[in-house]
């Protein structure tokens, strides 16, 4: 087991130090790089069709939220789309650490609070644009992958064994509240279909995806 342990953590190491530190730097070909080898989008959705969803990562949302929620301080000079490869680092280091490490690791738990309150930050900043923005597939890919990853790590921290602070579990719940609503309404407006979500979406999601009917497409209009 200590064997298996080291060698995860030593994948978690080169991983996202490559991903950190090569995202500065080469955010643009990665970008391009994850682009031909996921045509719909890295860790979105499989099922989709390719025309509704394009590049989280270079999407004009992901511009204009994503400082909002990765901190690189104010004298750094980066690309939008490497912030959001800083992200997604911390979010597979912490799903690497959550496998290799101890059940009842605090810490692991604090991750998975804090992640899903930055990836329900990014998501409540895209939900907050103008409805026909998210018609762009760049702009529906970053809303569902943040929207997704939300409520992954949420339902995580959420099961957590010790439970999770009383006020954590508060604010995953406000987060939930807001973006359940605001997903419930794109649904009804044509800008989300289940598709979008694939076959894995967390069950909040698909519950919505489910029962909320399409009235109109405002993306047709």
């Amino acid at each position: 087991m200590n064997l298996i342990r080291q060698f995860l953590t030593l994948i978690l190491a080169f991983a996202g130090g490559f991903l950190v530190v090569g995202g500065w730097i080469w955010a643009p070909n990665i970008s391009s790089a994850m682009s031909s080898f996921v045509s719909v989008g890295p860790s979105v959705s499989l099922f989709a069709d390719a025309n509704r969803l394009g590049r989280p990562e270079v999407a004009p949302v992901v511009r204009s939220c994503i400082f909002r929620v990765v901190d690189v301080g104010p004298d750094a000079k980066i690309e939008p789309s490497a912030g959001y490869f800083i992200l997604k680092a911390g979010t597979m280091q912490a799903n690497i650490s959550r496998l290799a490490g101890k059940p009842e690791d605090t810490r692991s738990d604090f991750r998975m609070v804090d992640l899903a309150a930055k990836w329900g930050e990014l998501a409540g900043c895209i939900y907050a644009q103008e409805d026909r923005e998210l018609c762009d597939p760049d702009n529906r890919a970053a809303m569902v992958e943040a929207t997704t990853k939300f409520f992954a790590f949420a339902n995580q921290a959420e099961a957590s064994k010790p439970p999770i602070s009383a006020e954590a579990a508060r604010v995953i719940r406000n987060i939930s509240d807001k973006l359940l609503n605001a997903l419930k309404n794109h649904r009804r407006y044509g800008t989300l279909v289940a598709a979008d979500f694939g076959s894995f979406a967390p069950p909040e999601i698909m519950q919505i995806m489910r029962e909320d009917k399409e009235t109109r497409d405002i993306c047709k209009r």
